[in-house]
């Protein structure tokens, strides 16, 4: 085999590999499936990140909705939610007071 013949079979499997491997890092690790609405209950908290709820099972960053009013209540939150590496968010679609 020569140098040729090898370039031109090792080089598109090396581009191959690095598209794979680019491809799986954009896409988030166990992301929930797109579209399903779930709902969490929590207390919204301001943080350095943004507004977060802090629920029983893990803290969401909210999105879609302005919360600020909402700080220190205890709320239920409806939406997608996506588990990312970073934390997880909730792209909130209806939110309302929880009274105590």
């Amino acid at each position: 085999m020569n140098h040729r013949t090898v370039a031109v079979v090792f080089v598109p499997l090396v581009c191959l590999f690095c598209l794979v491997s680019l491809v799986s890092l954009v896409l988030p690790i166990g992301a929930k499936a797109a579209g399903k609405e779930e709902t969490i209950a929590g207390f919204v908290v301001k943080t350095e990140k943004g507004y977060v709820i802090e629920a029983d099972d893990g803290n969401y960053l909210v999105k879609g909705k302005d919360v600020s009013k909402m700080v220190g209540k205890m709320v239920e939150a409806t939406g997608i939610i996506r588990e990312n590496p970073s934390g997880d968010t909730i792209e909130v679609k209806s939110l309302e007071e929880i009274q105590e």
